[in-house]
Order: structure tokens, then sequence, then C-alpha cells
């Protein structure tokens, strides 16, 4: 198996687990709010931490993987901690007095666990395979994300109501552990210093933005933009779940929504990522920003029957998670290699996760005041600001 074959492969593994991982926990709101004595709003503080831990965390994680050129001991550990985040959130059931404590531990794990992967695998696809590739294999590395999004929650309720909750999620930890193995013995062959042709300083490599705009004034306009889009997807993808539940009655109706319309970014990530390699970045932001906004809004307000919710929330699932070819290709496109991982961070970590958790804090502090419904119109304005702020982007030239 070749190097660039083994690159795509554990990966896409990885993002296939962590992204799953990171959905199981909006699903498990479902069950913990069924505990006695336990509040939504305090649960709901949970992902807060937990993002932005990952954001913060990422930043350094970047900076250390620049240096340390030992990313795929860095990325098993990152998955080996999503894994004893699983084993800790599976105590609450158990420890029901404690509840709240344990939530905290197994938050600041995942926190952890999940600040490794995007930055590390994002630079190892494009290292593996050069700049102007990377965009497209990142958008198939990416799908597996999705997919992973897709089928973790209906696999987990499916097995819970089997087996239990508590026994599904020590099923879920088994598995992480196998993962971690696997993409340490996987990626064994990868040194950055390998892979130092696919950086020629020729026409063949990145796009440099028009008029001489620099890297670093890219960087920020980007990591605004991405946090004020993440202040919205992260309320949507955190509270969907409870918000499907409530209208359904029903967790099986609830994953069946949920599993069908994450498989969209499954197709629709290598098909994004595709079009960031062709037509750029900006022009591939710009779409998906405006189609996650119009088919939110038509998730809210059309009528609330099965198909108009599943099909309305497909489409919006396709233009929404999508960011990891989108966002991280049009990274590779216009920063130096040597910058790769730190801006891949900053983009992610700050602009993705930071701004996540800052969504996640405001909405819990609407849902005090405002029903679920109504704080998501809120949140939306969000989304629109963020829409805005991209004829500021810089383009590509074209040769």
């Amino acid at each position: 198996m070749n190097s660039k074959l083994r690159s795509l492969l554990f990966t896409s593994l990885s993002h296939f687990s962590v992204d799953g991982n990171f959905l199981l926990f909006p699903v498990l709101i479902t069950y913990y709010v069924e505990i006695p004595g336990l509040s939504i709003l305090v649960i709901g503080l949970m992902p807060v931490l937990y993002n932005l831990i990952s954001g913060f965390l990422s930043i350094f994680v970047g900076s250390y993987a620049d240096r340390a050129d030992n990313d795929r001991v860095i990325l098993s550990f990152g998955i080996f901690l999503n894994a004893v985040a699983i084993l800790i959130f599976s105590f609450p059931f158990v420890f029901k007095s404690q509840a709240y404590l344990i939530m905290i531990l197994g938050s600041v794990i995942l926190g952890i666990g999940q600040s490794i992967y995007h930055p590390i695998g994002a630079t190892v696809i494009s290292y593996t395979f050069g700049p102007k590739e990377s965009a497209s294999y990142l958008g198939i590395n990416g799908s597996f994300g999705s997919l992973g999004r897709s089928v973790f929650p209906i696999i987990f309720v499916f097995i819970a109501t089997a087996v239990g909750i508590t026994l599904g999620l020590d099923y879920f930890v088994i598995y992480f552990l196998i993962v971690s193995v696997l993409v340490y013995y996987g990626l064994g062959f990868f040194k950055r210093k390998n892979f130092q042709s696919n950086f020629q300083r020729d026409s063949r490599v990145a796009d440099r933005a028009e008029n001489g705009t620099s890297a670093s004034f890219f960087i920020l306009i980007l990591v605004v933009i991405v946090f004020l889009r993440s202040m919205f997807i992260s309320v949507s993808t955190t509270y969907i779940p409870t918000y499907l539940d409530s209208v359904f009655a029903s967790k099986t109706i609830m994953g069946v929504i949920l599993g069908i319309a994450f498989l969209s970014a499954v197709i629709g990530q290598p098909f994004f990522g595709y079009l960031t390699s062709r037509y750029g970045g900006k022009f591939t932001i710009s779409l998906t920003s405006i189609g996650l906004i119009v088919f939110f809004l038509l998730f809210l307000f059309l009528s609330r029957s099965f198909w108009s919710i599943l099909i309305s929330f497909t489409f919006f699932a396709l233009f929404t998670y999508t960011g990891f070819p989108v966002l991280l290709g049009y990274v590779s496109q216009m920063v130096p290699k040597e910058h790769f991982t730190r801006a891949n961070s900053l983009v992610w970590g700050v602009g993705s996760t930071i701004g996540g958790s800052a969504g996640l804090l405001l909405f819990d502090g609407l849902l005090v005041f405002k029903s679920m419904y109504q704080s998501f119109i809120i949140m939306i304005v969000f989304a629109l600001a963020s829409a805005i702020l991209l004829v500021f982007l810089p383009g590509r030239k074209r040769n």
C-alpha cells in the first residue's frame, strides 16, 4: 500500500471516529435529561466546556506538531482520549448524584481529545498530496467524518435500546481503543520531511491572494467569518437532537432523521472539496454559507411533518457539514507549508471550535427566556453576519 493511500485510509478512519463521537454527546443529552434532578440548562454547558478546551488547545497542538514532526503519536493519543471520555460519560447513569461533576470531567477529556484530529489530519493529507490536490482529498477524507456523524447516532440509539445505555457506551469505548492502535501503526510511515518535494515553489503550488493580500490578513478574516458561522452551526449540531425528540417524542425517529441527514455530507464533502480545488475557497464558502441559511429557515418554518423536516434538514446538513475540505483546503492554497498546522489550528480551533463555544453559551442563556424554536431564529443572525463578511475574503489568481 503506497503512502498516499495509507495517508487517506488512516486519516479517514480517524475522521470517521472523531466526528462520530463529536455528535455522541448531543444524543446523550436526550438521555441525561431523563435522570431526575438534572437540568438541560446545566447539561448544555458541557458542550461549551469541551468546545472551549478543544479550541484553545488546538492552537498549541498545531504549534507543537509543526516542531515535533511526530503526527501519528499525537493523532492516536487523541483518539485514545476520546475512548476515555466516552467511558466517563457512561458513569452519570450509575452515579446519578455526582452526574454533573462526572460530565465536567468527561467534557475536559473530550475537549483535549477533540483538539487534535482536524489540524493534524489536514496536515497529513496536505503533505502527502500537495497543496494543489489536497482540497479534493480533504473532501474524500471529510466524507468519512460526515459518515461518522451519520451512523454514530443511529447505531448508538439502537444499541442503547437493545443492551442499555451504559453497556452501549462501553462498546464504543472498545471501538475507539482499537482505532487508536490501528492509526498508530497505520501512519508509521509518515514524516513531514519525507514529503518536501510536494512543495516546490512554482506555478503548481497554492494560488496566492489577489493584490498581494498577506497570509496573516487572510487568516484573520477567515477566523472571524468562521467564528460567527460556527456560533450558529454548533447550536444546531448540539440541540437539533433534543429539538427533534421534542417534536416527534421518539428517539428512534430522531436517530433516523439525524442518520439520513448527515449522510448527505458524505457526498457533499468530496463535492465541495472538488469545488474548492477548482474554483477556490472563497467561492465554495460563499455557496455553502448561503445554502445552510436558506435550508435552516425552511427547516424551522415548514410544517412539522416527518418528510418536510427530513428533507429540509438533509439539505441543511449537505451545505453545513463541509467545513473540513473547504476551510482547510482554502488554507492550504493560501498559506506557506511551514505554517500549515498552526494556520489550520487557528481556523478550526479558534474560528470553528471556540466560536462554537461562544454560540452555545449564548444559546444556553437564551433558553432561560425563550423557547428553543425562538432561540434558533435569533442564532441564525450570526450566520447571516458571517455571510456578509465573505466580501472581505481574498480571491485567487487565475493562471
